[in-house]
């Protein structure tokens, strides 16, 4: 088959065939959706066939499935979020970046934008995604707003609202079950208390999940790992774990709590990534897991500042973005780049990463802030 590429460059009579839906459809399922919205400048019909849960369904009869990775940026001061997704440049010619040292030639990979008007506000914290939908659940309304965002379609729709307004919100997504931690008013008094609810996106019905011990102040940072919902304390080596099959709270190995002084950090096959600002002022990968049950440096070159540097699992590699000021002051741009890391475990059980590629990816206003790096399965 023919690359995207040429596909676009064809002769003008032949821009327009005259191909029924089916087939065209059985055509782009076979091809990566990191090439759509190269696809989507064909023509406004090759759009909707792009949005359309028909694609879906011919992708899912043929057994292919893919992960897709979404970046939402913030753009201060007025807080308007953007969506962007990952996808390779539309010319098959690619130039070199004249920003590089090396004048390495470019990997190829863009962020995009997104198509998707009137995105509603988000709570970073609480973003996540489960299958090929992005969830976004809103504190300080009551109740406390929740909305979908369909990453086929790319259009948002209402979910079920929470049954209890949250002043903080944090979710973390363990077998399809987006688990929720987040304060509410005690009452009728002035305080606030810990809430945990949990809501499952087959039946698509909230519920609570019992307190761990009343009094525990958390710092709503939470994680999903060895099948357990863990989350942080504000004291400095704390965490409890909560077993959805026990339906038991436990605290949990003091040395993994120190994954919450990162906000780069992911997991991956039930291991631990974080990057930590050393003492020197650079960066450094981390990993755990809980049968080794301490960090280990993890040693990946890249740049050695990482500035507002997020993670994701990225179909069981990881995807490592992070934000780059331009050298001249005069500049009010800045870059986004990102890296794919392949992971592999050694059979002295050491876990090293290599670097597929490493790229800049989109060029941005200097009041736009890298917020959350999310990867949905389509």
């Amino acid at each position: 088959m023919s690359s995207p590429e040429k596909l676009l460059s064809a002769p003008e009579s032949n821009s327009n065939p005259s191909l029924p839906d089916d087939l065209l459809l059985s055509c782009i399922a076979r091809i990566s959706r990191l090439y759509y919205p190269t696809f989507s400048l064909v023509s406004k019909s090759f759009q909707s066939l792009l949005a359309s849960p028909e694609l879906c369904k011919a992708g899912s009869l043929l057994d292919h499935t893919e992960s897709c990775l979404y970046v939402c940026l913030q753009f201060l001061p007025f807080q308007t979020p953007r969506w962007f997704t990952l996808c390779r440049k539309p010319d098959h010619n690619l130039p070199y970046d004249t920003r590089n040292k090396n004048k390495k030639k470019s990997s190829g990979y863009v962020l995009a934008k997104v198509p998707s008007p009137h995105p509603p506000p988000v709570v970073i914290s609480s973003l996540v995604a489960v299958g090929s939908d992005i969830y976004n659940i809103s504190g300080y309304k009551s109740p406390s707003s929740f909305s979908i965002f369909d990453c086929i379609s790319h259009t948002w729709r209402e979910a079920p609202s929470l049954p209890i307004k949250l002043r903080t919100a944090s979710a973390g997504v363990l077998d399809g079950k987006i688990y929720v931690v987040g304060s509410c008013k005690d009452g009728n008094t002035k305080s606030f208390k810990n809430t945990f609810v949990v809501f499952d996106t087959t039946t698509q019905v909230w519920d609570h999940v019992p307190s761990p011990y009343s009094g525990l102040k958390l710092n709503f940072k939470i994680l999903c790992l060895d099948e357990k919902w863990h989350v942080g304390t504000k004291s400095d080596r704390e965490v409890v774990a909560y077993n959805p099959k026990e339906g038991k709270w436990n605290p949990v190995e003091s040395e993994m709590c120190s994954y919450r002084v990162s906000y780069g950090y992911c997991e991956i096959e039930n291991v631990l990534y974080a990057v930590y600002m050393t003492q020197k002022g650079t960066s450094e990968f981390r990993w755990y897991d809980t049968e080794v049950g301490q960090w280990r440096k993890l040693e990946i070159v890249l740049p050695i500042n990482l500035t507002r540097v997020r993670l994701v699992n990225y179909g069981g590699k990881m995807a490592v973005l992070w934000e780059e000021h331009f050298n001249y002051t005069e500049h009010d741009e800045k870059m986004i780049w990102c890296a794919v890391i392949t992971l592999e475990r050694g059979k002295n059980g050491e876990i090293s990463g290599k670097v597929e590629w490493s790229d800049h990816v989109l060029t941005v206003p200097i009041i736009c802030a890298l917020q959350k790096v999310l990867v949905a399965t389509i």
